[in-house]
């Protein structure tokens, strides 16, 4: 689902940018015609140019966007590209917290991304993604990209090989991560939005080839199930009421809510989003004059065949219900509770080891022996037998 969410932010950002061949068609048509009526300004000669029939400048539009040479079929994971001379080239940049599963590190590498095009963003004391350090982040790129801008415009280019060792990098996708494998912490999803719409519409202080997209993705694979409870203070603390801001959300039930395995679902925003990214249009599998051709889903992805998954989602929910689904999620969290409430009652051997998240508890249990050499260390603080007060979140550190 994290792959899927990467490669479907790409493909917007390509579509906006217009690097899809259908965006490219029509923007050689422009070109194509201003040059023509450019031409027709300052010479008589070229009349008979102007008067090309439709055949002959679809020619010439074909021409132009001739598929590329193996060699360079091979190199176009480096940098997404227009395949026009004037325009410059961009590396998409991905981000994500240090709390972040691992698997968008291999999405990465499948999409072609370099390994510093992921850039990832340290966490508050308490896992969730410090937005401050990803609002920096952004604008340490801007600043790279206008020194980049700057200096061509104000220098003598030396030669084409240092134009493309020119790396310009622009944000194209931010995950969140709703209930981290670890800790279970859950990033604040609003803020993070309004620092990407904020970037998103901020006028740059220098020339701008492109139009900045980036795609917001929340990775709810372990705490996405918190969206069924009705608990305001649960809903409150995982940021559930704050999804729909974002471009596309998965959640795995296989894993909260004992759905059998494996169940994914992913929402995305944006309407034919995953089909435009991902269909191929085999004509003799995906008919669209085929009875039920509207709910055939195996072009929207990057398999075709694969088990009925939302089936195991749809029959538990039918069963149960939102409100016997949101039941086992508050269930969870009253039995971690409890279970937090007697790891402080023992003081003497136990420990939390970072603040309890919902539905993650990190602890330590330190044996006699263990906890006497720390304590004389001076790494544990001895612990008071009349205190009952149950302390702070790390209360024996």
């Amino acid at each position: 689902a994290n792959l899927t969410a990467m490669h479907a932010a790409r493909h917007r950002w390509k579509v906006v940018n217009g690097y899809t061949k259908q965006q490219q068609q029509q923007k050689q048509h422009n070109e194509y015609r201003q040059w023509l009526d450019n031409i027709n300004e300052t010479s008589e000669e070229v009349e008979e140019e102007k008067k090309l029939d439709d055949m002959t400048l679809n020619k010439h539009i074909n021409a132009i966007l001739s598929p590329p040479s193996q060699k360079k079929q091979q190199q176009q994971h480096l940098y997404i590209t227009n395949n026009s001379a004037d325009e410059p080239q961009y590396d998409l940049v991905a981000f994500v917290s240090s709390e972040a599963h691992y698997s968008f590190a291999k999405s990465a590498r499948v999409l072609g991304l370099r390994e510093d095009d992921l850039i990832v963003i340290p966490t508050n004391a308490d896992g969730s993604m410090n937005v401050e350090a990803l609002a920096k982040s952004f604008d340490e790129l801007e600043c790279e990209l206008e020194q980049i801008v700057r200096e061509e415009d104000g220098a003598v280019v030396r030669s084409n090989s240092d134009v493309k060792r020119r790396r310009r990098r622009v944000p194209f996708f931010v995950a969140c991560t709703a209930g981290s494998t670890v800790r279970g912490s859950f990033d604040d999803i609003a803020k993070i939005v309004e620092v990407c719409r904020g970037y998103e519409s901020r006028q740059p202080s220098f020339k701008q080839h492109y139009e900045r997209s980036i795609w917001v993705h929340v990775d709810g694979a372990w705490g996405g199930s918190a969206i069924f409870s009705s608990r305001n203070e649960i809903r409150s603390i995982t940021h559930m009421d704050e999804i729909r801001h974002a471009d596309s959300f998965t959640f795995n039930p296989h894993k909260m809510l004992g759905a059998p395995q494996q169940t994914t679902a992913f929402i995305v925003r944006h309407r034919n989003g995953l089909r435009e990214a991902n269909a191929a249009g085999a004509k003799y599998l995906f008919d669209p004059r085929k009875n039920g051709a509207e709910y055939d889903l195996g072009d929207l992805s990057y398999t075709c065949g694969r088990r009925t998954d939302a089936v195991k989602l749809w029959a538990m929910w039918k069963y149960y219900g939102r409100s016997g689904l949101g039941s086992r999620v508050d269930q969870k969290v009253d039995e971690l509770e409890c279970f937090v409430k007697e790891v402080r009652k023992r003081r003497n051997t136990f420990a939390l080891a970072c603040r309890p998240w919902p539905f993650n508890v990190n602890f330590f249990y330190f044996p006699p022996r263990i906890r006497e050499v720390l304590e004389q260390r001076g790494i544990l603080r001895p612990v008071v037998e009349d205190d009952t007060s149950g302390g702070d979140d790390e209360n024996s550190f």
